[in-house]
């Protein structure tokens, strides 16, 4: 093992001293998180102390639906070899509100599909559903991340922001401001380089379901442009970056093109359907003349656009097997539109 590896397991296992006896962990399947999860674990199985890990996942709803299956495959493995090894850790799945999921938004309510000046989704889909499970937390909130600097300007500007937090190491903990203020973030790969990441994977053995090559063949069918991995001495790289089916706040959904291209022909139909609602999102047919708030500007996705929208999920639905709106979900949709054709306001809703 890595000397950085087995530095930073003994440095965790020193900080279950400091730690409440619950600690959260932010699981997205990716590299970074899957390395936090094991260097937890084995300092875990090193540590005298009794420190509880709750591993928490958020399902939006619009995963990528390989990875998606991937991470809750893992979840479930994840929590039979923590019971046989005597580590309490367990896995948790959380979603957002209803009112707040990402179809209940579009096709209900006629948000546009987010863009890099209107991403509404980040905040209801990923952060308010966390936010809302730590508030409801009885114990101390500590979360623990695989946030490292340098991946991207946007986020070493958060962590530079981030407050230092008392008794705690500075370089590894912040009290966080945005997305989850008053919890305490526990970022203990916060200055790994990618290749370090990919040690940390390889070096450590448990768990087993968090295995390097599965993670090395996602991330080399999401970017195309990794090197064969013949042993993992060789690190694969890294670059793609998975998220959900629906994006539309980049302009080409390109991990998922270069999944379908490596073989996950499954992605298929739901990149068309992307495609095809990142085109119409701006076309005036589909677009109130007004805003909710009684501006004259292009307003929300109005019912005729709504209503196609909804037609091409059925249609989808049919073509994968797969079941993308939740009864739930489409009762709420129901009564949104009805709400929409009562209200005084309904000409500038159609």
């Amino acid at each position: 093992m890595s000397n950085l590896v087995e530095d930073r397991i003994e440095f965790v296992r020193t900080q279950f001293q400091k730690l409440p006896k619950k600690i959260y962990v932010g699981f997205s399947g990716g590299k970074d998180s899957s390395a936090v999860i094991k260097i937890l674990y084995a300092a875990l199985k090193r540590s005298r102390r009794r420190t509880s890990v709750e591993v928490i996942y958020c399902d939006t709803g619009v995963e990528n639906p390989v990875i998606d299956s991937y991470v809750k495959s893992v979840t479930k493995t994840l929590d039979r070899e923590a019971k046989k090894d005597g580590i309490a850790l367990k896995c948790r799945i959380i979603e957002p509100e209803l009112d707040r999921s990402y179809f209940v938004r579009v096709i209900g309510r006629g948000y546009p599909p987010p863009t890099n000046t209107f991403r509404w989704c980040t905040t209801d889909i990923r952060i308010r559903p966390f936010q809302s499970f730590l508030r409801s937390a009885a114990d101390p909130k500590v979360v623990t991340i695989g946030t490292r600097r340098g991946e991207s300007v946007q986020r070493d500007r958060s962590l530079n922001l981030a407050q230092s937090v008392g008794k705690f190491d500075q370089n590894f903990y912040q009290l966080q401001r945005d997305g989850f203020p008053g919890a305490i973030l526990f970022t203990p790969i916060i200055d790994f380089e990618v290749e370090d990441v990919w040690t940390a994977l390889v070096d450590i053995e448990s768990p087993k379901c968090l295995s390097p090559s599965v993670l090395a063949g996602l991330y080399r069918d999401g970017s195309g442009e990794c090197p064969t991995v013949r042993d993992f001495k060789d690190k694969p790289c890294s670059r793609a970056r998975f998220g959900c089916w629906t994006c539309t706040v980049v302009r080409k959904d390109r991990s998922s093109e270069s999944m379908i291209e490596q073989g996950h022909d499954l992605l298929r139909p739901y990149l068309e359907f992307r495609n095809w609602l990142s085109e119409i999102r701006n076309y005036p047919k589909y677009r109130c003349r007004r805003r909710r708030n009684g501006v004259d500007a292009p307003g929300p996705i109005n019912l005729t656009g709504r209503k196609e929208i909804l037609t091409r999920i059925d249609r989808l639905e049919v073509l994968t097997g797969q079941q993308i709106l939740s009864a739930a979900q489409r009762q709420r949709i129901t009564e949104l539109w009805l709400r929409d054709l009562e209200s005084t306001h309904y000409l500038s809703i159609e």
